[in-house]
């Protein structure tokens, strides 16, 4: 269970003033529980995939390295395995403001390679919980997410490997 703590004020909020709904799907930024929460600033520079999915697994389990991945990265690598898109969506809602408690899915189809695993074009997605505390104006100052990003990784690591070509092979075998 991954746990994602956001706390935002009016100075984040001031960078999409235009659209709420941008502000609040970019602060749905996760990773491991036990960490300190992330500011909106900090969420920005690192990148909401790499802020997300950072874990603090042994690196020999890790399957997603985030530490080693820029902003740009990280979104080149979901976009080339979802090339229609990676569409999250609230499924129910459970109390209202100023503490908004809801189900969310975060899904896609795996048409595209996914560090060195070909698609399978199959969905892959998860599901997950949230807790969004908000001011009077429905300004978010606060997230909170829980999911298990096991369930994303699950179908993203079951195409098989992507073999390197061999520099041993003879060019004109083909």
């Amino acid at each position: 269970m991954v746990r994602y703590i956001n706390k935002t004020r009016s100075k984040f909020n001031k960078i999409f003033p235009h659209n709420l709904l941008q502000i609040i799907l970019y602060l749905l930024s996760q990773f491991s529980a036990g960490r300190e929460g992330l500011s909106g600033e900090e969420t920005l520079k690192l990148g909401s995939y790499n802020a997300l999915l950072k874990s603090s697994l042994p690196e020999e389990f890790k399957y997603y390295k985030a530490e080693e991945e820029s902003f740009e990265s990280s979104h080149d690598a979901f976009r080339s395995a979802f090339p229609r898109g990676f569409a999250w969506e609230v499924i129910s809602v459970y109390s209202g403001p100023p503490e908004i408690a809801y189900k969310f899915r975060h899904w896609g189809f795996f048409e595209g390679p996914f560090k060195g695993h070909a698609p399978t074009g199959e969905m892959a997605q998860f599901y997950g919980l949230g807790i969004l505390k908000v001011d009077e104006s429905l300004r978010v100052e606060e997230a909170e997410i829980y999911y298990d990003p096991a369930e994303l990784f699950g179908g993203l690591l079951k195409g098989p490997p992507i073999a390197a070509p061999s520099s041993h092979a003879c060019p004109f075998s083909h």
